[in-house]
């Protein structure tokens, strides 16, 4: 489903991204941890086309992210993101919010697209709160309103970047159980997250990346019972 091919990004003279190779196959949930300035969060923008590479590939279901003709709307009906800031329209309400995408981009009509955010709401437990606007909402409901916007546009892969690190510890567990439930419908994920209970409970492959390299990768009972490379071990200790 997505596979970056030796990919490389800077800013400046500051090398985030250092030759980086990863595949993700369909219905897998890939969690990306590491500490702060790693480039965790470069590789979900350079995904989806945020942030332009400097070099390598990056292919998502057949569709090379590089590949001039490929334009960022058709791009984006593929990759789903949800972002640390919840980044809703604050004058629209929820479901406002959620019908924009597939009326705009994907041409919905308003009932078709009025079904599908209903659903998608009831979806992440918030169609009692359809007509309230993101000031009304909890950071947790805002958050689920961003996930359930995302998945209005139907994509093949869900980008997470640090999804619950805005929010109080009360709230998210709500947050974390939607993306638990999306992984056991299968939608392929990425996930950039510092939640390692998250990681190692719902996570097919975990990878731990430092200094914009992949240090280490591996299935979480492995990373976590017995990573093999020092600095995961080392990074490990400080956060379990």
């Amino acid at each position: 489903m997505l596979e970056l091919a030796n990919v490389r990004k800077s800013f400046g003279t500051n090398e985030v991204l250092k030759d980086i190779s990863l595949t993700v196959e369909r219905g897998d949930v890939c969690c990306i941890i590491g500490p702060s300035g790693s480039g965790k969060s470069t590789i979900l923008r350079c995904i989806n086309r945020l942030v332009t590479i400097d070099g390598g590939s990056i292919v998502i279901d057949g569709v090379s992210v590089t590949d001039p003709a490929v334009r960022d709307a058709d791009l984006r009906r593929r990759v789903g993101m949800v972002f640390q800031q919840f980044n809703l329209f604050p004058h629209m309400t929820a479901l406002e919010n959620v019908t924009l995408g597939p009326r705009k981009v994907l041409g919905l009509s308003d009932a078709d697209a009025t079904e599908r955010a209903m659903r998608l709401l009831a979806k992440v437990g918030l169609e009692h709160r359809a007509s309230a606007r993101p000031a009304q909402l909890s950071g947790g409901q805002q958050q689920r309103v961003a996930i359930a916007r995302a998945l209005a546009m139907e994509p093949r892969v869900m980008l997470f970047d640090e999804a619950t690190s805005a929010l109080d510890p009360e709230i998210t567990g709500e947050v974390l159980a939607v993306m638990k439930a999306l992984a056991t419908e299968h939608m392929t994920m990425v996930v950039v997250t510092h939640e390692m209970g998250f990681a190692r409970e719902v996570a097919s492959n975990v990878v731990f990346m430092d200094d914009g390299l992949i240090i280490e990768s591996a299935a979480p009972a492995e990373f976590f019972g017995a990573p093999k490379m020092e600095r995961t071990k080392s990074f490990l200790s400080k956060v379990l």
